[in-house]
């Protein structure tokens, strides 16, 4: 019996998932043949970001034909913007992106580079964009570090389906054919199993079956994992889904897996295997029973055996490991994570978890881990901790955790920060007491400061989820919360908003009237839809909802070091921010010595010696503006995407005034990796930057009224790196001997 277990596109880079590990252990404690691991995931990204592939790409999209078509137009519509934006970039800084791609990589793979800071975020700007090129090969498609996603939804199987054969919009087609399927090929399993967690891997996950399929018909196919939990019922109405696959498996897929294995080995069907769906011989689909949940304390330690743990794009390796399943409170409203395991809280044993961090941690040579975890429970928060002093491991860690007034007390704050935790993620979601008793969160906002205020004194990272748009909730209390985080946001470091979007699951969505939601708005076209927008008769509305998170992301980044400027990195990819905190030991050795570390003002400015640079017809300035802008324009909401639909393409085609030529100079920062659009007015300032000129003499000759505008122009030049002291020779030569 040979089974391969696939973790698809498109997931993070930079640490592996913890599903593959948990099925793999478990098949292997139970002597199931032969199992391979194959994470596809970090594969592709690895072979995306190669000089190789991203010269393909920029062969095949000739940017430089393309801006030269756009600038001959007397002016660019919403849909020519958009094209000019990317294709611009593309013909400045592609070749030079190509070159280095595997350089930057390597940057974020060596301990030595990853954390200089300037190393650092020129490496994640390179490789941003990197897959910036890939995706404009394949437009609209988008894929980035954080998501993947195509014009094909998936919120609607047909969609999806007629996805999996879009070798022109699914960069997938052609990957999975060069490289994973001679992969498989070589393998021969009798089964594959493919893990489906999140939405972007949909489209990936079944694109990859559909070749499986191709090649081998009789290789049973199961798929399971997270998503399935929401949409795996609908899916399996979809009759196309069953020339994709074999089965499908919902919730804890340990159990079921097995079975699964035992049963194509005796050649015989599924029929009878607990939280399974599939197909009867007359193509009926069936649902098989729910199982009862596993008893965790039972489950084998993860094995990460035959994953490439050297390949993910982290200088030391994080690994994820869960002591719970469920969550034990339970009660949110909102909230339908409990879909995805099962009914049901249960816990580790404390001495479990403390062996399970000793065993994978001798195994994989790694001290870091993420408690991969819905809340950290009141009896670990008390215990573990003692337990991983008490065993002498020295680990750092972080998880997620519930605001329990009661459980964090200064000692227990004091007792997890000695025992390594770094960093602690609360779901606050709103600083208003009538909106947390609606949500039944529980807590109390000013218990929960003053508990985040021991948190912070113990020497924690805190983590904040907020939630806007809730139904009932009105500006002022939305409003309010942002200014109590920012009040406190000497206790605070990352917050992460999101809208709220009604979940067919939640309790929200059963108990409409209660929560004065008057009308729902259904896809008829969607038929795995599973988040709705909708009406309400009190509190803000969807529109205000939308334009408030807009605000909330334009306040964070201006008040929060984290997400100033380009440190956005550390917030996006959690495993480096977690460990910049570990390597510089705590969040004010960070701040002081990377986050805030501002460049000296340079005497006599010096314009930048290695930079790209072209002059536009359009204002590429104006551009950037309108389309970041465009969210709060969309009129239907994008619940797991971040493109622009079609139809409202067309609208603001048809309803954007074209915008009219303006000269510009786009300037790419070879050093720093970074992409500036300069007006003429400030391109002259940079050409008088030479060094000899301090910057009153460099804008001298503007008239006295607008003197000072064009030093504020000259400051912003040198804060950019576009103008500033000359680089240090000694660092340079460091770099490249680490390199080398």
């Amino acid at each position: 019996m040979k089974v391969a277990l696939v973790f698809p596109p498109q997931g993070h880079f930079t640490q592996p998932y913890l599903s593959l590990p948990s099925l793999a252990a478990y098949l292997r404690a139970n002597d199931v043949g032969e199992v391979t691991q194959v994470d596809a995931n970090i594969e592709a990204y690895d072979y995306f970001l190669t000089a190789e592939r991203v010269n393909r790409s920029l062969a095949r999209i000739d940017a430089g034909a393309g801006v030269a078509a756009l600038d001959g137009a007397g002016g660019l519509g919403f849909s020519q913007m958009e094209r000019y934006q990317v294709l611009t970039e593309i013909e400045l800084v592609g070749a030079e992106v190509a070159a280095r791609v595997e350089e930057a990589k390597e940057v974020l793979r060596t301990p030595e580079l990853f954390y200089d800071h300037e190393r650092y975020l020129w490496a994640g700007r390179t490789i941003e964009r990197a897959l910036r090129i890939l995706s404009a090969e394949y437009w609209p498609t988008r894929l980035t570090a954080h998501n993947f996603v195509m014009r094909h939804r998936i919120e609607s199987s047909a969609e999806i389906v007629a996805a999996v054969a879009d070798e022109a919009e699914n960069p997938y087609v052609e990957y999975f054919r060069e490289l994973t399927l001679p992969r498989l090929r070589a393998l021969d399993p009798d089964l594959v199993g493919i893990s489906v967690t999140f939405g972007a891997q949909a489209i990936p996950a079944l694109t990859l079956a559909h070749q499986i399929k191709e090649w081998k018909p009789d290789c049973h196919i199961t798929i399971g994992g997270g998503l399935l939990a929401y949409v795996g019922k609908k899916l399996s109405r979809c009759p196309d889904t069953w020339d994709l696959i074999d089965s499908m498996v919902m919730l804890e897929g340990e159990r079921p897996l097995l079975e699964i294995c035992r049963a194509v080995s005796e050649g015989r069907g599924v029929a009878g295997i607990e939280n399974v769906i599939h197909q009867s011989p007359c193509g009926e689909v069936i649902v098989e029973p729910e199982a009862s949940p596993l008893d965790i304390q039972q489950l084998p330690t993860p094995d990460f055996d035959g994953l490439p743990l050297e390949k993910y794009l982290s200088p030391e390796l994080v690994l994820p490991l869960a002591c719970t399943r469920g969550c034990y409170w339970g009660k949110c409203v909102f909230c339908t994570l409990h879909t995805v395991i099962g009914p049901g809280y249960r816990g580790r044993g404390i001495d479990q978890t403390v062996d399970d961090l000793r065993k994978l941690s001798e195994k994989y040579g790694t001290k870091h881990f993420y408690l991969a975890i819905e809340d950290l429970p009141p009896n670990m928060a008390r215990a573990l901790p003692r337990k991983i002093i008490e065993a002498g491991l020295d680990i750092d860690w972080w998880c997620d955790a519930r605001l329990e007034h009661d459980v964090f007390d200064q000692q227990v704050c004091d007792d997890l920060a000695a025992s390594g935790c770094k960093r602690i993620a609360f779901g606050y979601e709103s600083s208003s007491q009538r909106v947390l008793d609606r949500m039944c969160k529980g807590i109390d906002p000013q218990a929960s400061l003053e508990l985040m205020q021991r948190v912070h004194d113990a020497g924690i990272s805190i983590t904040l989820y907020v939630m806007i748009g809730f139904p009932t909730e009105t500006l002022e209390e939305a409003r309010e919360t942002l200014a109590t985080i920012l009040r406190h946001r000497d206790i605070i470091q990352e917050v992460s908003a999101r809208v709220f979007y009604l979940d067919e699951s939640s309790e929200v969505y059963k108990r409409r009237e209660e929560f004065d939601i008057v009308e729902v708005f259904p896809d008829p076209t969607a038929d795995l839809q599973v988040y709705y927008d909708f009406r309400a008769t009190s509190g803000m509305s969807r529109r205000e909802a939308r334009d408030l998170y807009l605000e909330f992301t334009r306040t964070l980044r201006s008040h929060f070091p984290v997400f100033q400027n380009t440190n956005m990195l550390y917030h996006e990819l959690k495993s480096h921010y977690f460990l910049y905190l570990t390597h510089f030991g705590s969040w004010e050795a960070l701040l002081e010595n990377v986050l805030c570390a501002a460049p000296q003002p340079a005497e006599r400015p010096l314009r930048a010696a290695h930079t790209l640079e072209r002059e536009l017809r359009f204002d590429r300035a104006a551009i950037d503006e309108l389309l970041t802008s465009i969210d709060s324009q969309t009129l239907r909401p994008r619940y797991q995407s971040d493109l622009i639909e079609d139809a409202d393409r067309e609208r603001l085609d048809a309803e954007l005034a074209p915008i009219a030529p303006f000269p510009s100079r786009l300037v790419y920062s070879v050093r720093s990796g970074e992409l500036h659009c300069l007006s003429p007015g400030a391109a002259d300032l940079l050409g008088r930057c030479d060094g000899e000129r301090t910057p009153e003499e460099i804008v001298e000759r503007i008239p006295s009224d607008k003197r000072a505008v064009a030093l504020a122009c000259v400051e912003e030049l040198a804060r950019l790196g576009l103008a500033a002291a000359a680089p240090d020779p000694e660092r340079t030569t460091k770099t490249e001997e680490v390199m080398s």
